[in-house]
């Protein structure tokens, strides 16, 4: 319950930096874990840790806890998530500068992102940023995994120059939610003459 309340706190300071009153479920965490590759050699970035509940899913399914990186801007939330996975390396900061974030620890290579952030709310160069920096560190492979409890997509994937498609649907999550996965095409191979 001690999660739940500090959650439902920090919503109702800044409900749309948080954007929901209640973490995200185990059943939500297991949704969006499963379109990891646990078996990449390169790191998993989670964008917004909250207390934890994607978190722990990754290392369910096999992420290393020292291939795991979390970015949370809230600093009680950054205190539950190293207190619970001392292994995992968390960040406190915003997500718009993971690429310092992570260089800082020198990791320059990523094998997925998996976010919670309320994405679908920020200001569309705040997002575009995000998302550009994301790609470059995976690079055309990686898939950029987001959570939503809205209908649409919570980024403009063509826009973007991305592939997006609704993965995953939640309901045992308080708001039901959608898993969105997001890719960049691979450029086209150039032909020999």
């Amino acid at each position: 319950m001690g999660d739940r309340l500090l959650f439902l706190k920090l919503w109702w300071r800044a409900p749309l930096k948080i954007a929901a009153w209640s973490p995200s479920s185990a059943a939500m965490g297991r949704g969006i874990a499963q379109h990891v590759d646990p078996r990449s050699p390169y790191p998993v970035l989670e964008l917004g840790g909250g207390t934890g509940s994607v978190t722990q899913a990754l290392l369910e399914i096999g992420v290393a806890p020292s291939r795991l990186y979390v970015i949370e801007r809230e600093p009680a939330l950054c205190e539950v998530l190293r207190r619970r996975f001392p292994g995992v390396t968390v960040m406190e900061g915003d997500a718009a500068h993971l690429r310092a974030l992570l260089a800082a620890h020198e990791v320059f290579r990523l094998s997925a992102v998996v976010s919670t952030l309320p994405i679908i709310w920020f200001a569309p160069e705040n997002k575009r940023h995000i998302i550009e920096q994301a790609f470059d560190l995976m690079g055309d492979g990686g898939p950029f995994l987001q959570l939503t409890n809205q209908f649409r997509s919570p980024i403009e994937a063509k826009r973007l120059g991305l592939r997006g498609r609704m993965i995953e649907f939640v309901w045992r999550n308080l708001p039901p939610s959608f898993v969105w996965r997001y890719e960049r095409p691979e450029a086209p191979s150039a032909t020999l003459a």
